[in-house]
């Protein structure tokens, strides 16, 4: 599972490099702020892996269990949104990257069973923060035919999600670390 221990690598860095005093609220890493989205890569040989975690209020427009049939419906939405990375990421189509895997990640919820919250290490994935804040988001490892021309993403998910105001973007690259913040009118992320 070379691939989970990469992107714990590319968290952990993340939490290192990105540790603003202003933007820890006592709630330690990725304080849960609306509007700002995480976005954890690893690109190892001709593996790419994408993570992208944001507050609820910004992929399903609330935080709570959906309660009616609106929500419901909303909550469906957001999922199916989460299931189609090509609409939130561009990559350059030389690199022939193609997805091969993805894990939603999303908080617990009465009416979706369909993902899986245990890691393979049987630690569990805990998206509810102690003041009830949500956060959501999803995994995706592509394979790339030329890795070496995949020289950056475009984050189009700022049109699917148009109250995210900015992604911290944390990397590990063949070239090295990278971090990044990304806004709806600088989306392009460069390596």
């Amino acid at each position: 599972m070379k691939a989970v221990t990469l992107l714990l690598a590319a968290a952990a860095f993340g939490a290192q490099a990105n540790h603003d005093e202003h933007e820890s609220h006592g709630h330690g890493h990725g304080a849960h702020e609306h509007g700002h989205g995480h976005l954890n890569l690893v690109l190892d040989g001709n593996q790419l892996m994408i993570e992208l975690q944001a507050p609820a209020a910004d992929l399903v427009g609330f935080e709570h269990a959906a309660k009616n049939d609106a929500e419901k419906a909303q909550y469906a939405k957001a999922m199916t949104q989460l299931k189609q990375p090509d609409a939130l990421f561009r990559l350059d189509p030389a690199a022939g990257c193609t997805l091969t895997q993805q894990e939603l990640n999303a908080p617990k919820d009465d009416h979706d069973h369909d993902h899986d919250h245990d890691k393979a290490d049987g630690a569990k994935d805990e998206h509810h923060h102690e003041d009830g804040h949500a956060d959501m988001g999803a995994m995706y490892t592509y394979t790339c035919a030329a890795p070496a021309k995949l020289t950056g993403l475009e984050a189009t998910l700022f049109t699917v999600y148009p109250s995210l105001e900015k992604l911290s973007v944390q990397g590990i690259l063949p070239t090295g670390q990278t971090a990044a913040e990304l806004t709806p009118s600088a989306y392009k992320l460069s390596w």
